[in-house]
């Protein structure tokens, strides 16, 4: 078998709340099915059948993915493109694919010919029989707010020297891989920019270390207005 292309892969879509997947999403959402890692598209999928779980926009979003998803695999040439897509398919753990993307499938095999792509299909198919998709449950802001306790109030003596903000002083590889993943996100954007929430928890996301604090992000988005790199205006980044 050829070697396969490299695709987006996004992982933790099934566990992230809507602000941090309203980030991961904006670039995979505008992706050709070819360019889509295939347990990617899967989680995307099983997220367009639960809209509530998700803001209004983003329910919109993922139900026209879904429905550009399904044209494409119609669209996929009866023989060895089909094949290998059903070969693809069936290599992705059965309980993550979502019933929609089932259900088409089935569909699909009353409407091929050719042999290969019968056959493949049918054992991808096969491969579901026993196992049911595993249902999406996002984390909700109820939940999250539920978990914090709260302390009480306890009032303070004003202190008669006002107290100096605390620098944060960002290592010198957290800095540059900051200022790169920043750049390349809000060049996208245009005069449009992202909201500081969505970039900084973005970053966050991807960043290779998993301490990643939001001060940090922010000390490298203002070194990189003073700089005269990016620009601030109404709540959100975009590129000078």
């Amino acid at each position: 078998m050829a070697d396969r292309p490299k695709r987006m892969s996004i992982g933790g879509l099934r566990t992230a709340d809507s602000t941090i997947l309203s980030v991961l999403t904006q670039d995979v959402l505008r992706r050709p099915i070819g360019q889509i890692d295939r347990v990617t598209l899967c989680d995307l999928l099983a997220l367009s059948e639960v809209p509530e779980q998700v803001t209004e926009s983003m329910g919109r979003e993922l139900s026209e993915f879904r429905e550009q998803m399904f044209r494409e695999i119609a669209d996929l040439v009866d023989g060895p493109q089909l094949a290998e897509f059903a070969i693809e398919l069936g290599e992705v753990a059965a309980a993550a694919v979502p019933e929609c993307l089932r259900v088409n499938i089935r569909n699909l095999v009353e409407q091929r010919n050719h042999p290969d792509s019968i056959g493949s299909l049918q054992a991808t198919i096969a491969g579901w029989a026993d196992t049911t998709p595993t249902a999406i449950a996002l984390p909700q802001p109820g939940d999250v707010l539920a978990s914090i306790s709260v302390a009480p109030v306890v009032t303070k003596t004003p202190a008669k020297k006002k107290t100096r903000r605390t620098r944060t002083v960002v290592d010198e590889r957290r800095e540059e891989w900051i200022r790169e993943d920043v750049c390349s996100r809000l060049v996208n954007y245009g005069s449009r920019g992202l909201k500081e929430s969505i970039i900084v928890a973005g970053a966050r996301h991807r960043s290779p270390w998993k301490d990643l604090t939001e001060a940090e992000v922010l000390t490298i988005l203002r070194k990189l207005k003073r700089e005269n790199i990016v620009r601030y205006s109404a709540g959100r980044w975009m590129s000078s």
